[in-house]
């Protein structure tokens, strides 16, 4: 089969024992807008129940200049996100995923934030595509020498003395290496960060097309609109193998993105705005379950740019694709990436819009328009908020199709 007739790369029948981390990052492209959230959260609610008055013609021309909004310090310039997962399986992550060594990064994604602030691009790289390894150094004054292998390699690689930060930075490099994308900061969280920050929001609504029931990750779901709480939403975001289920991980990598994008929704959906309390707990949750590079960390930096998104909508904006990839012709359970793959990377260091470069194979059903229709601007539940469909709006348009 020729790389333009090629769809789908189907794993074989033989179920293997994964390291397993699909899905967990994803919720870090909805945290990026944590901060718009909050801030537009106490603005709604002061334009929506105070009475205002200007007084600043009564106050005096010698007053103290009024604070400024959040600062973007990367203002009119794109930046570049690396979001990864990590199967850590020490402590608590265990109970969830059982006792392995090592860590990997079965998700990885680059997310792309335009330098206009209008558009977000979000790419995942497969866990089993073959590339060549960077040469890694960790914080330890250690080293590990690259070879050609799975990309998840990568991230075990650094992270083998423990550290996630040194795993990022193994990962960083090879992502780099392949792509010439500059990484502006990372984050990287675990299986226990990603079922708790689910659950701080009540969790994330899906319409599940078939059942599904899949022993290893623990998932089995009823067919139909419905909210998976923050065990239920890993154990999907993990699933691969089992009834109802393809076993190819580009399959798995589609389902993560749906994921991702109605979990987004329903953090700037009215629905969200309007609970301070949930916003709250999921910042949190954020807090506490994230790894990050110093200047990503800083909360003014995370806010300014969050600000700068505030028009950002999940539905119309966000373009979710998989890397271009063909079937590895060494290894049938494996991909390498295909000749189209160069074109996507360049648009992104250009700062270009993917979406006109993507095919059957790369871009997500995600990105369908016509899955979920926003609410209309002005309706009660969105007045003043965003214009991303609510949690009521995803499962609607389930139980109508």
């Amino acid at each position: 089969m020729s790389s333009t007739e090629y769809v789908r790369v189907r794993h074989a029948t033989t179920v293997r024992r994964h390291r397993v981390l699909q899905g967990v990052a994803w919720i870090l492209a909805a945290t990026a807008g944590f901060g718009l959230v909050f801030t537009m959260t106490f603005k709604t609610k002061l334009e929506a129940e105070l009475v205002t008055a200007n007084v600043e013609p009564l106050l005096g021309p010698d007053r103290p200049a009024a604070p400024e909004p959040p600062v973007d310090g990367s203002s009119g310039a794109a930046v570049n996100i690396l979001l990864m997962g990590s199967d850590d399986r020490s402590g608590d992550n265990a109970k969830i995923g059982g006792q392995e060594a090592g860590k990997r990064n079965d998700t990885t994604l680059i997310m792309h934030i335009s330098g206009d602030r209008s558009r977000v691009e979000v790419v995942s790289i497969p866990r089993d595509t073959t590339v060549r390894i960077a040469d890694c150094e960790r914080s330890d004054g250690t080293s590990q020498r690259g070879w050609t292998g799975l990309f998840n390699i990568a991230f075990a690689n650094g992270a083998a003395n423990g550290s996630n930060s040194d795993g990022a930075a193994c990962t960083i490099k090879t992502v780099e290496s392949l792509t010439n994308i500059h990484i502006d900061h990372f984050v990287v969280v675990d299986f226990v960060g990603f079922q708790d920050m689910v659950t701080a929001i009540g969790g994330v609504p899906m319409c599940i097309p078939h059942a599904v029931k899949d022993a290893y990750s623990g998932t089995n779901l009823a067919a139909g609109p419905q909210v998976l709480n923050g065990r239920e939403a890993l154990a999907y975001a993990r699933m691969r193998h089992g009834t109802g289920l393809s076993g190819s991980d580009l399959d798995r990598i589609d389902r993560q993105q749906q994921l991702l994008k109605n979990l987004a929704s329903k953090i700037l959906s009215a629905e969200m705005l309007y609970k301070p309390q949930d916003l709250t707990n999921f910042i949190r949750e954020v807090a506490g379950s994230l790894t990050m590079d110093d200047g990503f960390g800083d909360l003014d930096t995370l806010i300014g740019l969050a600000f700068s998104m505030r028009s950002i909508n999940p539905s119309s904006d966000v373009t979710f694709a998989t890397a271009p990839v063909v079937g590895d012709p060494n290894n049938r359970n494996h991909v390498i990436f295909s000749s189209k793959a160069d074109a996507v990377w360049q648009a992104i260091i250009d700062d270009q819009p993917i979406a006109p470069l993507l095919d059957a194979q790369s871009a997500s059903p995600a990105n369908e328009s016509n899955v979920v229709t926003a609410p209309s601007p002005g309706t009660p539940e969105t007045s003043g908020g965003s214009d991303a469909p609510s949690q009521d709006d995803i499962l609607d348009a389930c139980a109508a199709g």
